[in-house]
């Protein structure tokens, strides 16, 4: 199923059917007739009068028209099934949309589409939402992107926690259209502003149309947004983490908005006399809960996968910046408790005083004067924005997110706007006191001070905000001395040993709050490329020691029995069959990978490491780890910390092949499938498809240049200061264990490398003398071996009887094979016979590749007559191909 669905075809075909469905559940709405007065009327019968002038005639006739210009985009779009292309498709699938949307729109305004019409728009959606998918799947399959793209993959808990997190988000938008944006109560029974009601026509107020016209509108897209992340989830799981973020980020601002709608129609009817509350605060604390469980689990990534800390000068605890914030937002806090207008009156020898404190003008606000009316809404708005703000900096900084310090100095900036403006308001109303006295005649009424009548008193009017605004300013100042707006939310990494040594060495250390002056200090970003450019000379000496063990021997059938008679004749005494050495020959020359799997103990290892030895080339081991996620195991990382790169074993072997183009190079993977090969060789995987001077790789984004005084020097075999280019003298191979510590090997590495499977124990070598010479064949030499076997080779595989026997035996089981697989048979074929001097071993040869590359791939089929294909087999005098089967049967 998942192969399918890679399969751009496939998706390409599921687009077009669902493109199709709905095109005729739409045909099957404009034919149902509408709701009364037009109950005998449907949408094409409406079109063909568009001459009567009529708003809903003409209406019709412009649906109708859409409906048949989508029609022209689904036809294109047949014919981009096969091919790389999707314009057609997306075409199509927004037309549609548009029409939905359009009918959507239209029954908002006149409710005239009746109970079926409303279910197929609904079906509808669905299966555009649906296309959406594909079309994002089908994208990602045209453009090539790899499983192993997902850098800083994170636990697989940790991705399905989120995508249930995103889920979640969704169920909390839809409750929006449920849950009332404000309650009127002037009335019985009461009035609730419910969205989803705008749908069905029950409710025509202009409040509720709006807001369900923009929040269905908005829903859209939220969807189709969501369906890009959760392809991510599947493509690459970095993004998928991101682009979640963004998602999450963009429901809790529009469920925001909502509430804050909602608060203002609140206020509003209140402030005309109107008894009116609102529930729209719910969703808004269920996505704060929400984003308080995705800022754990971002941080659970950013654990697994930690980003890399730029230079900074350090002068706090990493949490000092979010205590300040605290603190503040605790000063505006504080401002409900603090009298925001004070209020003394003295006649004779009384004195009255009137405090205001926020949370009293937020209980009495109705009772009150426009002008504190004005007040408590500030106030309500200030504890939203400042407690919204503390919930964005807190999620940040559990998440570890980069943006801490823009979403610091945003927080700061609102909390002390607020405050200030609340200040100010309390020296409002000290100003105007001349002009509020009959105001403040009846607050001192309603708080039930009965001021004399005729009696000569008098009033003053302060406020203590002042001091709140006082002491946040002392804090304020505070973190612009400790520099608190430069933090970011890191834990803060020490330079490494080798840093600190080449501090050391060029005289000078890092001390706290001191800059580092590299203008004129020499500077080496990668020690390990500049360890290598340094032995250029030593490469060249080499060589030359090298070409003094040049042989004569110019063909494969020499070079096969030498690499025989030395591994038997060398100090580990190996066992190696002349058909054993063509065989991992003629794979060499038909891919670049080889891979050597089977039981532990039977000379995998040795073969490649025996091999680089007698010919006098090279061959570089990498240990293979369980834990590898990505490319960067293979290649290295850069820190941006010390702004050095750290290349790992498996740079330093292409480095140092780069550097010596005439030795032939094996870069070995032990045991490669400890980990799964698609998550950190994928990229590797997909440059052998390129030609040979294509093959490169990007190591970093930034370019790598070491600094000597005023001179940047460029690293030997780096085009660019960042790009490694694959040297034709490597060769990759692979050795693989199948057990269940062990990953199983997907048919993409497969078809791409040539399988060599080890399935006894090599016999003892007996007859062995001393250690013989090596014979140097540098990398020419034996490309062009392979050059002339394949064009002097007279075997056409496309062509050969038996394969199209094989082939056609197979087809049944669903097992074929590409051009691809094709070119390697014949290539393996050629070379393998010219591995045997007059010696006809063709049918040898086909028989090793095929069971190699084909009939190998029933292992994972379920063969019905498992008797009949051996007889099948043997008939075609393939018995080892037949033996392969036995084994599956008695297995």
């Amino acid at each position: 199923m998942k192969k399918l669905f890679s399969n751009s075809k496939f998706l390409g075909l599921l687009i077009t059917a669902s493109n199709a469905l709905v095109t005729i559940l739409m045909a099957i709405l404009l034919a149902l007739n509408l709701k009364a007065p037009f109950e005998t009327n449907d949408f094409w019968a409406l079109s063909r009068h568009i001459s009567d002038g009529e708003t809903l005639n003409i209406f019709a006739f412009a649906v109708v028209i859409l409906f048949y210009i989508s029609l022209i985009p689904q036809i294109i779009s047949i014919i981009q099934i096969f091919r790389s292309k999707q314009q057609a498709m997306v075409a199509s699938v927004l037309s549609l949309l548009v029409i939905i949307v359009t009918l959507v729109v239209f029954q908002v305004i006149n409710n005239l589409l009746s109970i079926g019409s409303l279910v197929l728009l609904v079906v509808e959606t669905i299966f555009m939402l649906v296309s959406t998918v594909f079309l994002i799947l089908r994208k990602k399959h045209i453009h090539k992107v790899e499983v192993s793209e997902t850098t800083e993959l994170s636990d697989k808990k940790v991705d399905f926690g989120v995508l249930v997190v995103d889920i979640l988000s969704i169920l909390v938008f839809l409750t929006l259209f449920g849950i009332p944006m404000y309650s009127r109560f002037d009335s019985a029974p009461a009035y609730h502003a419910i969205l989803i009601r705008a749908l069905f026509g029950g409710d025509t107020n202009i409040d509720v149309i709006i807001g369900f016209l923009a929040y269905f509108s908005i829903l859209l897209g939220l969807l189709l947004y969501f369906a890009q992340v959760i392809s991510y989830y599947f493509f690459d799981r970095s993004h998928f983490i991101q682009k979640s973020k963004t998602f999450i980020y963009a429901v809790f601002t529009t469920t925001f908005l909502f509430f804050l709608v909602g608060l203002g129609l609140t206020v509003y009817y209140t402030l005309n006399q109107v008894n009116t509350s609102s529930y729209a605060l719910i969703p808004v604390l269920g996505m704060v809960l929400i984003n308080f469980i995705f800022a754990i689990l971002k941080g659970k990534f950013h654990i697994d996968h930690p980003l890399e800390p730029k230079p900074i000068k350090i002068r706090y605890v990493k949490s000092e910046p979010l205590l300040y914030l605290l603190l503040i937002t605790a000063i505006t806090a504080a401002l409900l408790f603090v009298p925001i207008v004070v209020m003394k009156v003295t006649f004779g020898s009384f004195e009255y005083n009137v405090n205001l404190t926020g949370i009293k003008i937020l209980t009495d606000y109705a009772s009150l004067d426009p002008g504190y009316r004005l007040v408590a809404f500030v106030l309500v708005v200030m504890l939203l924005a400042s407690g919204f703000s503390l919930v964005v900096v807190i999620t940040s900084y559990l998440s570890n997110d980069k943006s801490f310090n823009s979403l610091l100095k945003t927080a700061v900036g609102i909390n002390m706007f607020f405050i200030f403006i609340i200040s100010v308001s309390g020296y409002y109303f000290q100003i105007g006191q001349e002009i509020n006295t009959a105001v403040i005649h009846e607050i001192f009424t309603f708080y039930g001070i009965t001021l004399p009548e005729g009696m000569e008193y008098q009033y003053s009017i302060g406020t203590d905000a002042i001091y709140a605004l006082i002491f946040a300013t002392l804090v304020l100042i505070i973190m612009f001395v400790r520099k608190s707006f430069n933090h970011v939310p890191l834990e803060v990494q020490s330079i490494s040993s080798e840093s600190e040594s080449d501090s050391q060495s060029n005289g000078s250390s890092v001390v706290e709050g001191e800059s580092l002056d590299n203008e004129y200090q020499p500077f080496d970003p990668c020690p390990a490329f500049t360890d290598l450019d340094i032995r250029i000379d030593h490469f060249k000496a080499d060589l030359a020691l090298r070409e003094t063990y040049r042989t004569n021997n110019t063909s494969l059938n020499q070079l096969v029995h030498f690499v025989v008679e030395y591994a038997k004749n060398s100090r580990l005494h190996l066992s190696y069959t002349p058909e054993d050495i063509a065989t991992f020959v003629a794979g060499m020359g038909a891919a670049k990978l080889s891979i050597l799997q089977g039981m532990s103990g039977t000379g995998k290892t040795s073969l490649p490491k025996i091999f680089a030895e007698a010919v006098f080339g090279n061959c570089e081991i990498i240990e293979v780890e369980s834990s590898w996620k990505d490319k960067n195991e293979l290649l290295g990382y850069y820190n941006e910390f010390s702004m050095k790169y750290t290349p790992k074993k498996f740079t330093l072997a292409l480095y140092k092949a780069a550097l010596n183009k005439d030795i032939f190079t094996f870069i070995l993977l032990d045991e490669m499938n400890l980990s799964r090969i698609e998550y950190y060789f994928s990229d590797f995987l997909s440059l052998m498809e390129h030609e040979p001077h294509l093959r490169e790789i990007k190591l970093i984004n930034i370019q790598l240049a070491r600094k000597e005084g005023e001179e940047m020097i460029n690293y030997e075999a780096l085009e660019q200061g960042n790009t490694l280019k694959v040297p034709e003298n490597v060769w990759f191979i692979g050795t693989a264990n199948r057990d269940e510590s062990t990953f199983v090997i997907s048919d993409k590495v497969y078809d791409r490398a040539h399988t060599m499977n080890f399935t006894k124990r090599a016999p003892k070598v007996r007859n062995y003398t001393d250690p013989i010479d090596k014979q140097y064949y540098d990398f020419r030499t034996i490309q062009n071996l392979f050059d002339e076997a394949k064009a002097s080779g007279n075997f056409d595989a496309e062509n050969s009887e038996l394969i199209k026997a094989v082939e056609i035996l197979l087809a049944p089981l669903n097992i074929s094979f590409g051009n691809r697989i094709l070119k390697q048979i014949e290539d393996f074929v050629n070379i393998y016979k010219a591995c045997f001097k007059d010696e006809d071993v063709e049918a040898e040869a086909i028989e090793k590749i095929l069971l190699s590359k084909v009939v190998s791939k029933l292992e994972t089929k379920t063969i019905d007559d498992k008797e009949s294909l051996v007889d099948a087999f043997i008939k075609l005098k393939l018995n080892h191909c037949a033996a392969f089967v036995r084994r599956l049967d008695n297995d």
